[in-house]
């Protein structure tokens, strides 16, 4: 049995919201709002709140993820040997900095606007709001930039299994419910295998990020040989489509 890692997610996200909300509420007594206490103290409430929302994010995957462990009735269960685990992280790998990569143009673009106009326009505190904000994106920079590497040395240490349920995926230790909060499962294709690669399962995944920005993503499950045909008959029943191969 794989260990379930989602409920030590759900640990770090309670810490990290009673942090953002004892800074939040010491910055707006403590610190001066004109002299950055106020940004400071809405950047900590923002992150306080995100915490607590990602919270309880985790623990339904968690839940999630212990029911399909436990599933007498799972579709498929896979083990890859090291090869082909790794060939499909370095995938992800790519995938997830070039996510990362388009999601700090956005994010980062509004805090430099942000930014501009309160230096440019607001006088009592404008100008330490401003350098505030921009030291945030900076940080955020650095998250983008880290977290990629993070992820695949996680999933290069993880166990090279793929779960398949009605309710949901776990692959390379990972779990991808079928229900997201905010967000949405969009089906499952089979891609035939090609020169380059094998049968694959490609699982399509829509995230709402903020309040308008969708970003959708792709989890690619290689078929083991000899399971096409099983591999086949799992997409038809989650209601999804065999394609030909892309080169």
């Amino acid at each position: 049995m794989i260990p379930n890692n989602e409920w030590k997610k759900v640990t770090i996200s309670i810490l990290a919201a009673v942090v953002f909300t004892i800074t939040c509420l010491v910055s707006y007594t403590a610190i001066d709002g004109m002299s950055g206490g106020y940004a400071l103290a809405f950047v900590t409430f923002f992150l306080a709140v995100s915490s607590v929302a990602v919270t309880m994010l985790y623990i339904y995957r968690a839940r999630v993820m212990d029911g399909i462990l436990k599933d007498p009735h799972i579709l498929a269960h896979w083990t890859y040997p090291e090869e082909i685990a790794q060939k499909s992280v370095e995938r992800e790998y790519r995938d997830y900095q070039e996510r990362n990569r388009i999601m700090f143009i956005i994010i980062g673009g509004m805090l430099v606007l942000v930014s501009l106009f309160f230096i440019g326009f607001v006088e009592d505190g404008g100008l330490e709001t401003g350098i505030f904000l921009l030291a945030f994106m900076v940080f955020l920079f650095i998250i983008s930039r880290v977290t990629p590497g993070l992820e695949r040395r996680r999933a290069m240490g993880a166990s090279h299994d793929a779960f398949i349920s009605s309710t949901g995926i776990i692959y390379e230790g990972a779990v991808y419910p079928f229900r997201i909060f905010l967000g949405s499962w969009n089906g499952v294709v089979l891609r035939k295998a090609s020169k380059k690669n094998p049968t694959l399962m490609v699982f399509s995944f829509t995230q709402l990020n903020g309040r308008f920005i969708i970003q959708p993503f792709d989890v690619v499950i290689p078929v083991p040989s000899g399971e096409e045909e099983h591999a086949g008959r799992i997409v038809r029943e989650l209601g999804g489509e065999a394609l030909e191969a892309t080169v």
